[in-house]
């Protein structure tokens, strides 16, 4: 749908695995995340995203259609 927020959840992901890449450097134990992991969690956001614009979308074709 659009790729465009997928990204920008992706880049979010991105910016969270450097500060937990630094975080871990000053802990002294790794508590990063794997490249696979960024994406899930970009993944997972995208779906929510995609759940509340569909609902969205939903609802306000159903009020048009039923008033």
């Amino acid at each position: 749908m659009n790729l465009k927020k997928f990204q920008d959840f992706l880049e979010i992901q991105k910016e969270r695995q450097l500060a937990m890449q630094e975080l871990s450097a000053v802990l002294g134990v790794d508590i990063s995340f794997s490249e696979q992991e960024v994406f899930d969690n970009a993944m997972e956001e995208y779906g929510k995203y995609l759940d509340k614009y569909v609902m969205k979308e939903v609802d306000s074709w159903m009020k048009s259609a039923f008033s």
